[in-house]
């Protein structure tokens, strides 16, 4: 069963031109890698290695995924008790993964998404928010966009660079260069190789 599109009308042109904004504004060329701790830096949106709020070793060893299991909890953004956004992430899993949490969380406040309350009680690396479906796509939408803009994938498949080559590059999964490849049509195009 197909799940329905819920992104608004024009919302993927919008993330198209949020990310090329922001890459202008950092100095970068269109097609340059994006760190998602500099976005971070840049809109003054500080983020936090979740150890810094877990200290027992039980919660470490979830976070870290020594229990037994690979740990699924990723990263979060949530307001302070001073009313400031923050991103907290586990800094457990693989850089392309950090990267593309952080880029989510960074895409919730960019598109002024409500986040959560401060919360007294929060269980790190339990601590999960309200899934509202809309907001987590665009938020899918935008970071996955933040971190492989059209001109990345442009200059990768003008170039015929292998997806693993294209992850290693911009600091992304193979999964999402295929999925942004896929998802923007541009796997489909031909090029004639050459360095442009």
């Amino acid at each position: 069963m197909a799940v329905k599109n819920v992104l608004k009308r024009g919302f993927k042109a919008k993330a198209e031109r949020q990310a090329l904004e922001i890459r202008k504004s950092l100095g970068l060329s269109p097609w340059s890698p994006l760190c998602a701790f500099k976005v971070a830096e840049h809109i003054r949106i500080p983020v936090y290695d979740a150890t810094e709020f877990v200290n027992s070793s039980s919660s470490i060893n979830i976070l870290s995924g020594h229990s037994g299991h690979d740990s699924e909890w990723s990263a979060l953004t949530m307001w302070t008790k001073a009313g400031n956004r923050i991103i907290i992430y586990n800094p457990f899993h693989s850089q392309a993964r950090q990267q593309s949490d952080v880029m989510h969380e960074l895409a919730h406040i960019i598109c002024e998404h409500e986040g959560d309350e401060p919360d007294e009680n929060l269980n790190l690396p339990f601590g999960l928010r309200k899934y509202h479906v809309e907001q987590e796509e665009e938020a899918n939408c935008l970071g996955s966009t933040l971190q492989l803009a059209k001109p990345c994938l442009f200059w990768a498949k003008k170039r015929n660079l292998p997806y693993e080559e294209i992850a290693k590059y911009f600091n992304a999964s193979a999964d999402m260069v295929k999925f942004r490849m896929n998802i923007t049509g541009i796997s489909k195009r031909r090029y004639i190789n050459k360095k442009v």
